[in-house]
């Protein structure tokens, strides 16, 4: 209950109570800790849809995702939003083909040591190149599978040229 007031009487956020507790429902059910909502995600969530737009729902999709797939904390979140609504800045893509984009590569990107910086930098820089988010993320999704478990041919290329894609903990 004190948080759905502190959301709602932030005057940096536009949230109505309503929608305060709507937001902490979300993020409750997509498995998120009363704790991990306390510490961060629930201002991070109302955050990221006032700057990027959309629905509750959909910014409480994206911000669980993105917390539970790249292990970040709550209380870390903001940082997490400021990139995503980079993305969503520099680009044609709006929240909801970010969310596509990430729900089809966040997963593996995080699996193989990419950060989300970085995979963020990657879809803003070439989401002029894809028909939506879900065509980025899936085509991302590929080359990183590809790269992660090259074919002999291509390791013989790459080791005639040096070329190493993986650092000494694995991560790409």
């Amino acid at each position: 209950k004190d948080e759905i007031l502190r959301l709602s009487l932030d005057p940096t956020l536009t949230v109505n109570v309503t929608q305060a507790a709507d937001a902490i429902q979300l993020l409750a059910q997509n498995g998120l800790t009363m704790t991990q909502i306390l510490d961060g995600a629930a201002t991070s969530t109302v955050a990221l849809q006032n700057a990027v737009g959309g629905e509750f729902s959909t910014s409480a999709s994206i911000a669980t995702s993105v917390m539970q797939q790249f292990n970040i904390d709550a209380k870390d979140m903001e940082t997490a939003i400021d990139g995503i609504t980079g993305v969503t800045v520099a680009s044609k893509f709006d929240i909801n083909d970010y969310g596509l984009a990430i729900s089809q590569v966040g997963g593996v990107a995080a699996g193989t040591g990419v950060s989300l910086a970085d995979l963020n930098t990657a879809l803003a820089g070439t989401a002029s190149q894809f028909n939506g988010g879900s065509d980025a993320g899936t085509s991302f999704k590929a080359l990183l599978q590809r790269l992660s478990n090259p074919t002999k041919e291509m390791t013989t290329e790459m080791e005639k040229y040096g070329i190493s894609l993986f650092d000494d903990t694995g991560k790409i």
